[in-house]
């Protein structure tokens, strides 16, 4: 192992305080953001690795990200859609950042991350073991002692998918989160948003905080954090899989119902499903008042919960036949008003046209090549606040000159 580097100080914004000449975005100042003065080396691509990042970035990180001068990151690619060059793939995770072309291969290359990443807080990459070996990035992070390290995989190390690529396709494939998702009579299916990355990206963001938490006034090591694709992926599936390792049953799709809960999903009503999602006793009960039959919570076949599931389907039919006289908006209106729990299935276009969402504050504007466009801000709020978009995503070396410039008066 190298020698120890001293450590940035977290939570200081103050330029002259690392040994490096870390270019201080001056976007990433005086936010009053809870991560203020934090700097994050953003050496990974794609999507999970930098949705950590931006979990980090949108709360106030200053954050430099890597690109290969050959393009940029690879998900600029992944179009259309596409908002003019711009992927839209791009576009959803690398606001608040900016970012520097540089050729990892050559030997400038390397020096210039190795001089960023003496300045950073913490470093988030995503490449394969044997690549990090290759780039000598894996004996920068021994170097770097000071310095969280968030390594995103696609499986965990020591196992024989360690160095193999992987996707969120194939994790959810392989995972068994395909093998739970789609109608009983039908093929396994993926989710049809990213949710494997999504949920890696989460928990190497946790990662990352608590790393950054852990270093606050401790001389200790900064932490490694590996958070490898193909295990949190599985850690998705919470109560499926929590149920196979006790009971040793593989319990294989249900469509849209809950293998735990009735009723708990869709109803049909006179024009169309309604999605219900009733878990308590009372709550049934209020159901059974509301669609103008109260004994049915009664009755011995529906009585409790386990009841319930172990007559689906003949729950599903008293509830078709119930149900069929007024519309899935009119049934909701009802439930809704006597507390049951119950919403439409909206297309993406209906969701983001929903009241609430539309003019609460989810949707923000950025600017790209192309111009203006609505993006979705961070999903946290701050002392009642949504957080900003400082910084729309960057074009590829946007912000180049700039920190090459300072890295070279900083010499």
């Amino acid at each position: 192992m190298g020698a120890r580097i001293a450590p940035a100080r977290i939570g200081s914004s103050d330029e002259g305080d690392d040994v490096s000449g870390w270019p201080a975005d001056p976007m990433a100042q005086g936010t009053g953001l809870p991560l203020e003065g934090v700097r994050v080396l953003d050496l990974s691509k794609i999507l999970a690795g930098p949705l950590c990042v931006l979990v980090a970035a949108d709360l106030g990180a200053d954050v430099i990200k890597v690109e290969d001068p050959r393009g940029g990151d690879k998900v600029r690619l992944l179009q259309p859609p596409s908002f003019g060059e711009d992927a839209t793939y791009y576009l959803s995770v690398n606001r608040n950042r900016r970012s520097v072309a540089v050729d990892l291969a050559t030997t400038d290359g390397l020096e210039l991350v190795r001089r960023l990443a003496m300045g950073a807080d913490a470093v988030v990459e995503n490449f394969l073991p044997h690549q990090l070996d290759v780039l000598g990035l894996s004996a920068l992070r021994d170097e770097l002692a000071n310095v969280v390290w968030v390594s995103v995989r696609g499986a965990a190390s020591g196992g024989p998918l360690a160095d193999a690529p992987s996707f969120d396709l194939l994790a959810q494939a392989r995972s068994g989160l395909m093998s739970v998702t789609g109608p009983a009579d039908g093929p396994p299916l993926k989710v049809g948003a990213p949710l494997a990355d999504v949920v890696t990206g989460l928990y190497a963001a946790a990662a990352l905080l608590a790393g950054l938490f852990a270093k606050k006034g401790s001389t200790d090591p900064a932490h490694r954090f590996e958070v490898p694709l193909l295990e949190s992926t599985i850690t998705a599936l919470v109560n499926q899989a929590q149920g196979y390792l006790v009971t040793g049953d593989d319990p294989g799709r249900l469509g849209n119902d809950h293998p735990s809960i009735a009723p708990y999903g869709p109803v049909a009503t006179g024009d169309g499903d309604l999605f219900v999602a009733v878990i308590s006793k009372g709550q049934f009960a209020s159901m059974c008042e509301v669609i103008g039959d109260p004994g049915l919570a009664q009755d011995p076949r529906f009585a409790t919960n386990p009841d319930r599931v172990a007559h689906r389907d003949e729950l599903d039919e008293e509830l078709r036949t119930r149900l069929a006289g007024r519309s899935a908006s009119e049934w909701a209106e009802a439930l809704v008003a006597a507390g049951v729990p119950c919403g439409p299935v909206n297309t993406i276009a209906a969701a983001l046209a929903d009241p609430h969402v539309r003019d609460g504050g989810l949707i923000a504007t950025a600017t790209a090549r192309a111009g203006e466009f609505k993006t979705l801000r961070s999903p946290i709020r701050v002392d009642g606040s949504w957080l900003p978009v400082r910084r729309s995503p960057p074009g590829v070396d946007q912000d180049g000159t700039q920190i090459r410039n300072a890295m070279r008066g900083s010499t």
